[in-house]
């Protein structure tokens, strides 16, 4: 080959060789870091239940008080609040300076907030338990809007007929449930609608939730059972439990293997308190794995 020609064709096959080098590698990356988890619509249901969970834990506390106890909390709670906002006025957070130069238009702002304030002040325990069931009814809503559309845009990765039906089933019974205001009823179907989508979640390949709401079902679950003084039920689904969490661990990052070892922990904390016979104590007990499982997730 002529030497003139020789040159040229050197640096085309350098040239080629580097982009190759720089572009590749990123393109391969990218595919292969991206995982397959499962779309936010189908992980807001998930997530909603618990919100309401955590809801309706707030409505028995407030349920088990007296009115009188009820707003002594309630004027604790307004101390603390005035005191960390003077604390923030006093840091330069609050510019008073600025309310005088708005003229009317502070004034007018403050006594506003004045209002709303002795408002807050002089609401009961009924009426706070009113608006936290309001704000569940309107969560629920929520899941069933979340439902049907991970329903309608992920039909390839569609699990059975039946298991969708069995989901949908679950889903009403909780929804009765709640507008009953039935504590146990909710715990009783919101536990079937977490097992019931731990199938949908299994569908996509690095996604945990499935076995975790697995977990879930079984600790909400044992605690109905102990309630009901069935202990030797409520210890097999515990130790259920721990064999998800044994598979969860196969497809854990890494820097996620703490986390799920404080999961472990706590359910065999839970396992061990049945015996005290304890509501109270189970509660706990309950409350720390759904809290695991919550870190774990994130």
């Amino acid at each position: 080959m002529n030497l003139k020609w020789r040159i040229p064709l050197i640096y085309a096959i350098i040239i080629t060789t580097l982009l190759t080098a720089c572009v590749n590698p990123s393109e391969k990356s990218s595919k292969i870091s991206k995982k397959d988890k499962a779309p936010e619509t189908l992980t807001k249901v998930s997530e909603g239940i618990d919100e309401i969970f955590k809801s309706v834990d707030s409505i028995m506390e407030i349920a088990k008080l007296s009115e009188s106890e009820y707003q002594a909390l309630r004027t604790q709670k307004d101390k603390k609040k005035e005191k960390s906002q003077q604390g923030y006025q006093s840091s330069g957070g609050g510019q008073e300076g600025e309310g005088n130069q708005g003229d009317g238009q502070g004034q007018s702002g403050q006594g506003g907030q004045q209002q709303q304030q002795e408002q807050e002040d002089i609401m009961t325990k009924d009426e706070e338990i009113f608006l936290k069931w309001r704000e569940v009814d309107k969560k629920l809503e929520e899941i069933h809007t979340s439902w049907n559309q991970y329903e309608a845009e992920n039909k390839e990765k569609g699990a059975t007929q039946q298991k969708g039906e069995e989901l949908k089933t679950n889903l009403n019974d909780f929804t009765v449930a709640v507008a009953n205001r039935e504590i146990r009823d909710i715990i009783d179907a919101g536990s079937k609608v977490h097992n019931s989508l731990a199938v949908f979640f299994d569908m996509y390949k690095d996604e945990i939730s499935g076995d975790l709401s697995r977990v879930k079902y079984s600790a909400y679950r044992a605690y109905l059972y102990a309630q009901e003084g069935n202990i030797e039920e409520a210890s097999k689904l515990l130790t259920s439990a721990e064999e998800h969490i044994s598979r969860v661990r196969k497809n854990l990052e890494e820097d996620k293997v703490k986390d799920l070892e404080k999961l472990s922990l706590s359910i065999a904390d839970m396992k061990l308190a049945l015996n005290k016979n304890n509501m109270e104590l189970l509660k706990i007990k309950l409350d720390i794995i759904v809290e695991n499982i919550k870190v774990l997730k994130g």
